[in-house]
């Protein structure tokens, strides 16, 4: 999957594509974590919806990425959740690393979860 996913990195070849792959990932990151939290504290979206004042369907709307959150959105979710968001700056050169692990877990995340038992 490794190789996939450097492939992928590579046909991505433009500054304004690489640009737009990288906020599209941070984005999957950041919902992939949302709906991770979720699931371990048994919270629907329309929990979430209720806890930070919006309709079901604005958190529809970000967890199927359909809009792109703006970091008070993000911490707005978090805060529903109980949890924090921290924005972090990482030099270019560690990025792919942390980029590929990154997608792998969103590719992990698109199978159904399976509900504890």
């Amino acid at each position: 999957m490794n190789d996939l996913l450097g492939q992928l990195h590579d046909l991505v070849s433009d500054e304004s594509s690489q640009i737009e792959y990288r906020h599209e990932l941070a984005i999957s990151s950041f919902t992939n974590d949302v709906a991770r939290v979720m699931f371990e504290k048994g919270i629907s979206q329309s929990e979430l919806a209720r806890r930070m004042g919006v309709s079901r369907a604005r958190v529809s709307q970000l967890m199927q990425h359909r809009s792109s959150p703006t970091l008070r959105t993000m911490v707005q979710v978090a805060e529903a959740l109980g949890c924090n968001v921290i924005p972090v700056v990482v030099p270019a050169a560690e990025t792919r690393a942390a980029e590929t692990e990154a997608a792998g877990s969103a590719a992990a995340s698109q199978r159904p979860a399976r509900p504890p038992r």
